[in-house]
């Protein structure tokens, strides 16, 4: 009997599986449509079979995983190949499907007046009036019904109330969708006092794959997702295309995007080394210096309080303070040299506010590693150093960094790593600015690579381009594991000498 239910869930599991992947395949989603047939497969074979028993238990998680953690990083690649954007965000299908919903008004087409009315379900159909004041009662997908002259619409028709015109007016976006009567006498609102019958406004061949426009004729073929008249003009919406290396190109090729573009990497760079420094330097400085003082307790729950603070709040309260007309710092500056930098204006001085504030986040977390870590260093090293006669700085240099950077340094690339994409700080505290000035797109002198993406992607006033955002994710991501690979070599070859 278990067998069998086993058997019935692993059948319905597959069928419901197989379902899902070729709607998706269908729709034109093909690398989800790869990772669900992934995930079916590999649940079945944990369910059937007896070597892969343990897995049974971590089934859910691991289908989660590649779905929710590998299939982003997969479908961000396959995103930088193509030229998915604000204008291109549907697959083939979807794209034909809506430019033949598209419909127009012939000039000789009939206008009516229209009434609407709608029923306890929530379902609408018209009464209309033609020039001459018969009436017809107008169903989705129906053909009219002739009501005959009337002199004005009843107050309710076969079950269904007037709605009135405050109610027709909040609602003539919903009802205008909808198509009342059948093809090709198909009835759609115009207006609050017009409706009329509305015709497909282009006609598709599937032979050769082109559109042409019912009233011109103008023909409308494929290029590069989008289909395009001889005189360049093309139909919304476009699709997705694979166009190869064309988002690489564009951007490595480009001068308008190089030069900008390099100047933010070495800003990111320098980002995220200086607060990763200052943070552990500092963190470091108060573990050593406050590490016998009375009240220790006290002082340590004193200094980590920015840990525990919401990021934007802090970030608020900062802002708050370095604002440049009202702000308590500089205020404070000004009262005592006359003047105050510009935090949120000039390059220099916005760049030194957001490792300052960096800085002021991060360092509790340092002081905490630092305090801990200090503790696992043998207390017969300092005890012969004193004996040699070394002072402080020696002890620190010697002994105090390189047992320190030999417990901590995988965690200090991890802090490099996450500062090196902090959108949170940079993104708001200034939103990137100040801005560039002749910039093919929008940058921001403030702007890591990670704000800039999202500048790209999701903020500007053009259309979304989304492709080649993924492919300057990719290249991010390749930039990131380079630097992280480098610095790990690094570390273990500090490990092996130390």
């Amino acid at each position: 009997m278990n067998r069998f239910l086993r058997l019935f869930y692993v059948g319905v599991f597959v069928f419901l599986g197989s379902f899902l992947m070729f709607r998706l395949i269908r729709d034109g989603f093909y690398p989800l449509a790869v990772f669900v047939g992934a995930c079916v497969v590999f649940g079945t074979l944990v369910f059937l079979r007896k070597a892969l028993t343990p897995y049974r238990w971590m089934a859910v998680g691991i289908a989660l995983a590649v779905l929710f953690t590998i299939y982003p990083i997969v479908y961000t690649v396959f995103l930088s190949f193509t030229n998915m954007s604000g204008g291109h965000l549907l697959t083939k299908q979807q794209a034909i499907q809506r430019i033949l919903e598209q419909k127009y008004i012939p000039e000789d087409a009939i206008t009516y007046s229209w009434s609407a009315y709608k029923n306890p379900a929530g379902e609408y159909l018209l009464l209309v009036f033609d020039a001459d004041g018969n009436g017809f009662v107008a169903r989705p997908g129906k053909a009219l019904e002739p009501k005959g002259p009337l002199e004005e619409p009843p107050a309710e028709l076969d079950g269904y109330a007037m709605i009135d015109m405050v109610e027709a007016v909040q609602r003539i976006d919903e009802i205008g969708k909808i198509e009342f009567g059948a093809a090709p006498e198909a009835l759609t609102i115009q207006s609050l006092g017009e409706a009329a019958v509305s015709k497909p406004a282009f006609a598709y061949d599937e032979k050769t794959d082109t559109f042409s426009d019912v009233v011109s004729g103008t023909t409308y073929r494929v290029n590069r997702g989008t289909y395009v008249s001889d005189a360049g003009e093309g139909l919304s919406p476009g699709f997705m295309v694979n166009i190869g290396l064309g988002n690489y190109t564009r951007f490595l090729g480009n001068d308008g995007y190089r030069k900008p573009i390099l100047e933010i990497i070495l800003w990111n760079i320098a980002f995220a080394f200086f607060s990763v420094l200052f943070s552990f330097a500092l963190g470091l400085t108060i573990a050593i210096a406050f590490e016998n003082l009375p009240g220790k307790r006290v002082i340590r729950s004193l200094l980590i309080i920015p840990y525990p603070i919401p990021v934007l709040v802090s970030i608020m309260v900062w802002r708050a303070l370095l604002n440049e007309r009202m702000g308590l710092v500089t205020s404070g500056l000004s009262s005592l040299f006359g003047s105050s930098p510009h935090f949120f204006t000039e390059v220099g001085w916005t760049r030194f506010a957001i490792v300052l504030i960096n800085v002021y986040l991060s360092y509790p977390y340092f002081y905490i590693l630092s305090s801990g870590a200090l503790k696992s260093i043998p207390k017969e090293l300092y005890e012969a150093a004193d004996i040699d006669g070394a002072g402080p700085l020696v002890t620190l240099r010697s002994i105090t960094l390189p047992m320190l950077l030999r417990i901590l340094g995988p965690l200090l690339i991890a802090s490099f790593s996450f500062n090196f994409n902090n959108f949170t700080l940079v993104w708001g505290f200034n939103a990137g600015l100040p801005a560039m000035a002749d910039t093919i797109v929008p940058m921001g002198h403030s702007d890591l690579l990670i704000s800039f993406i999202y500048r790209l992607g999701f903020n500007t006033a053009n259309a979304a381009d989304y492709g080649f955002s993924a492919a300057i994710t990719v290249m991010l991501f390749i930039l990131v594991s380079l630097m992280v690979f480098f610095q790990t070599i690094n570390t273990r070859a500090m490990k092996e000498t130390a």
